[in-house]
């Protein structure tokens, strides 16, 4: 008996696969591109955005094979009972992981860029309760608000880009290919691992949407708006501040929006873009919150999965805290070893229960011919 009884629209998916892909993505994706590739990481966002739809194709496969269950439970029922114990509390604890680390993205934001003087255990605390209110409230009102939400997305998006556009220099974007082949790799490295290796959580939901022909279709399409957002801040980002301060800005998406001056009158309006980007980060931090309480109480036959949501939240209260001890070693540390484990989660590990489930559905159907 499924622990989830809530069921959520394919309209409602594809706005919070939209959400969970541009994420904490909108204020850090320049940086972590243009590291590495300079003035030329907008080709390597360009070459990501093709090989992470054929990439996220492996887990929605995966998908299919057991339609009615999520993630945790596939993964059991594909490698066995020991096997699969421990590859799920593998993503359980990146689950738990990474809902800590969006949490304290949250907190450095705000105690960095507008409240200085506040102590981020506050915005820490206020973003958590929201969070439990929401996951305590159920999946289906999360997909409700989502859908409240996403006009104000999309008003702040396309009010960034539109504003930004009398500010482009494309002189910024010279020269051209002027990155080494390795470091341009790297960065298509993160621009697949970051936004799409991190929808695996989505494994955790899409067994409780309702069904239709234009599920996938949906899903794609949101992935595919998604990245264009992303690679149009990014594009922005070096054309308007240049490959130099791109690389140097924890926050270069932000910074552009206080560039904006139209006539000395509509002007420090990077509020805006601080409204996206905290709407966003919340429903990918309710969602790994959510797929670790639940995928918790499914592997440990728990009756009710709700009974772990104030438990987890003190948990992750604590954990944010200790996952980094300032945003200069969150910025310089753990992007260069949280790529691989967004890779390794989001690709390999689905491709490997690919392999598995096809080898052991040819050893059942030869071993029925046998008899």
């Amino acid at each position: 008996m499924s622990l989830e009884k809530g069921r959520l629209s394919s309209r409602q998916l594809a706005v919070l696969c939209l959400f969970v892909f541009v994420g904490d993505m909108a204020l850090i994706y320049p940086l972590t591109l243009v590291t590495d590739s300079h003035q030329s990481a907008w080709i390597a966002g360009l070459i990501s955005l093709p090989l992470g739809l054929a990439g996220i194709a492996i887990p929605i496969k995966v998908h299919y094979f057991y339609p009615q269950l999520n993630l945790i439970e596939k993964i059991n029922k594909i490698l066995g009972k020991w096997a699969g114990t421990a590859v799920s509390l593998f993503y359980l604890f990146f689950f738990l992981m990474a809902a800590s680390i969006y949490l304290r993205e949250i907190e450095d934001f705000m105690c960095t860029q507008i409240f200085e003087a506040t102590p981020g255990a506050v915005f820490r605390l206020m973003t958590l309760i929201l969070v439990v209110y929401g996951l305590r409230l159920g999946l289906e009102t999360l997909g409700r608000a989502a859908e409240i939400f996403l006009p104000l997305f999309v008003l702040f998006m396309a009010s960034l880009m539109i504003l930004l556009l009398p500010q482009v220099q494309l002189e910024n974007l010279l020269p051209i290919m002027n990155t080494p082949l390795p470091k341009l790799l790297h960065s298509v490295l993160f621009g697949i691992s970051y936004p799409f290796g991190e929808m695996i959580v989505f494994q955790m939901v899409h067994p409780y949407v309702k069904q239709n022909r234009t599920t996938n279709r949906d899903i794609f399409l949101s992935m595919i708006i998604g990245a264009a957002a992303l690679n149009l801040i990014l594009f922005l980002s070096i054309t308007v501040l240049g490959a130099y301060l791109s690389e140097h800005q924890f926050y270069a998406a932000y910074i552009l929006a206080q560039k904006i001056n139209i006539g000395n009158f509509l002007q420090r309006i990077e509020v805006l873009m601080a409204i996206v980007w905290i709407i966003t980060t919340y429903f990918k931090t309710a969602l790994y919150f959510y797929a670790f309480t639940l995928g918790t109480a499914q592997l440990f036959n728990l009756k009710n999965f709700r009974s772990l949501i104030f438990p987890v939240g003190f948990l992750l209260f604590g954990l944010s805290q200790l996952v980094s001890k300032d945003i200069v070693f969150y910025m310089k540390k753990i992007p260069a070893t949280w790529v691989d484990w967004d890779f390794t989660i989001g690709f390999v590990i689905p491709l490997l229960l690919m392999i598995v489930y096809y080898v052991r559905k040819s050893r059942t159907r030869l071993q029925q011919q046998k008899t």
